[in-house]
């Protein structure tokens, strides 16, 4: 029942922007990560939880707060972040365990996923995804002020688009610069190179 108040609360704010002709809605949800991460599946199994169960609540709440959302002219995403306050993470592991249930019964059109380093694992389980609808691929890092290079983010597209067709991909950085006040361990010039690389580089791959 809490549930589904707290539902009920997520899909009023969704309705409202719709109204106020909001037409890209994206949602944050760092509570997936866990279920791709080995040890906090444990953790979770030594305190008397099926990962799985939890994990297929997790769908129902979200899919219940996106019921009877008008679809036209709305592009519905979600984030799933992996940890990003003051350049820290809080999750690893490939998404192979959830991926097949994610893209497909979650009623989300657009996915970012983080794929800044190895622990986020290969692109495989992008081969779940079903037509109509997008991943972004989270390669640029928010945590360190290097930047990419960008014949290895060419490389590492060319490598998601064995699973999903490179029209139905974009780049984006990993996370946001900043998930608190704090921010993360790089200054506002990092921040900028960064979203020019974003930019120079999809222009190369997608024109």
């Amino acid at each position: 029942e809490r549930l589904a108040h707290i539902a009920a609360i997520i899909q009023k704010e969704i309705m409202a922007l719709i109204a106020e002709g909001v037409s890209y809605i994206q949602l944050d949800a760092p509570g997936y990560a866990a279920f791709v991460d080995a040890e906090q599946r444990g953790q979770m199994r030594a305190a008397g939880i099926d990962p799985e169960e939890a994990f297929g609540e997790f769908l129902n709440a979200d899919n219940l707060s996106l019921a009877g959302v008008p679809r036209e002219n709305v592009t519905l995403a979600m984030h799933l972040c992996r940890g990003n306050s003051r350049s820290n993470w809080h999750s690893q592991g490939g998404y192979e365990p959830i991926a097949e249930k994610l893209f497909n019964q979650l009623a989300i059109d657009r996915f970012l996923l983080e794929y800044d380093t190895p622990r986020a694992g290969g692109f495989e389980p992008l081969r779940f995804l079903p037509p109509g609808k997008h991943v972004v691929l989270g390669l640029i890092t928010t945590k360190a002020g290097r930047l990419e290079s960008k014949d290895d983010l060419r490389r590492r597209i060319d490598e998601a688009a064995h699973y999903v067709a490179l029209e139905n991909l974009s780049l984006s950085p990993q996370c946001g610069f900043a998930s608190g006040a704090a921010g993360n361990l790089l200054s506002w010039d990092d921040q900028r190179r960064k979203l020019e690389l974003v930019v120079e580089t999809a222009q190369i791959v997608w024109g």
